[in-house]
């Protein structure tokens, strides 16, 4: 006879629907990418300045591995390599192999032109440096030490510059100081903004930072301000313990005290182009006013001219992303050409594929 106690058990009914709640598994967000993982790989790589690392991988997986419809995007990505990293012997074995597979011309090897930038009147290269100076800045100030060697002199413009951590701040320090060493001229354009933006990271006593404290004696120095100079070489000693640098007495007739031409005004992009050119990293979404601008014109299609962009790194191509869909909001239909293949495949592993037409690369 059942137990009279058992009721509450025996009233249970376990075919309610809900009576057992579902277990809901999170799912992973989608991806966004449209490559093969192993070129995005060789993307991300090369996109931060990883140039050799990414050309080894490539060339071991180009071989092995099915790209599908990526596959010649993919022996791009590799004749972009090879021609970044000068290695011409590869770069010929590769076109004959791409001939044979594609039935089709191969791309040729083109010399590497002379880096150093034209000089001006004065003597001056100008260089720009803009965005965030951090490590993906190292590699392309390594570029301009190596120019020394090749002009005259430079006219660094540091007035997009937005802000520099201490990575950045020592390859800085160092390319000043390599100009120095070698006795050519370095004036700077809008050091000014840069050091008031280091001397707030700088405080008495805090022991950090120290690669910001001695680019900011070296801005001193070379914009001639030699009270801030003193006060912050007193501040550097008693932080670090340790003799700061000198302040040295500019020479009577300078170089840089020659009257400097006022600076071309910048080209502004042609109605078909982004004005994108050599390599872009840090970028913020400023970089992109001028393409945001033509949100409000009157033309549907808006081509942009990528083929003076050698490199653009992970967070500029994210930012890029932004600004195309902000325009793709706005009704454009947007289409990008001229873009080399690693930058291709860059912009398809985040999804920009699905903002913009990207007309394949030229091989």
């Amino acid at each position: 006879m059942p137990d009279p106690g058992d009721d509450d058990l025996m009233d249970l009914d376990f075919t309610v629907p809900g009576a057992i709640p579902d277990i809901v598994e999170p799912q992973p967000a989608p991806s966004r990418s449209s490559v093969p993982p192993r070129l995005e790989e060789v993307a991300r790589l090369f996109a931060e300045g990883n140039t050799a690392p990414a050309c080894q991988l490539l060339e071991s997986v180009l071989h092995e591995e099915d790209f599908g419809d990526a596959t010649e995007l993919a022996w791009g990505m590799l004749f972009d390599l090879y021609h970044e990293l000068g290695r011409r012997q590869p770069f010929e074995s590769l076109a004959l192999g791409f001939a044979g597979k594609f039935e089709k011309s191969p791309p040729t090897w083109i010399p590497p032109a002379d880096d150093a930038p034209a000089v001006d009147s004065d003597g001056l290269a100008t260089v720009t440096l803009s965005g965030v100076l951090g490590a993906n800045a190292v590699q392309p100030l390594g570029k301009l030490r190596d120019m020394a060697a090749k002009v005259p002199g430079v006219r660094l413009d540091l007035g997009k510059v937005a802000d520099a951590d201490d990575v950045g701040c020592g390859a800085l320090l160092e390319t000043l100081r390599i100009f120095k060493q070698l006795k050519k001229s370095c004036v700077l354009v809008g050091g000014e903004q840069v050091a008031a933006t280091l001397a707030a990271k700088t405080v008495m006593g805090e022991r950090s930072h120290e690669a910001t404290w001695l680019l900011l004696l070296e801005l001193y120095q070379n914009l001639g301000r030699q009270d801030d100079f003193e006060e912050a070489a007193v501040g550097y000693a008693v932080t670090f313990e340790v003799s700061p640098p000198s302040w040295e007495v500019p020479k009577a007739t300078p170089v840089s005290a020659a009257p400097v031409a006022e600076p071309a005004p910048e080209k502004k992009p042609a109605p078909d182009c982004c004005g994108f050119t050599g390599e872009m990293c840090g970028a913020g979404r400023d970089a992109f006013a001028p393409l945001l601008a033509r949100a409000n014109g009157s033309e549907q299609l808006l081509t942009l001219d990528a083929s003076g962009l050698q490199r653009m790194d992970g967070a500029s191509a994210e930012e890029f992303e932004k600004a195309l869909g902000d325009l793709k909001a706005a009704g454009k239909d947007l289409r990008i050409r001229g873009a080399r293949a690693l930058v291709v495949a860059l912009w398809r592993a985040i999804g920009i594929d699905r903002i913009a037409t990207i007309e394949p690369p030229k091989l």
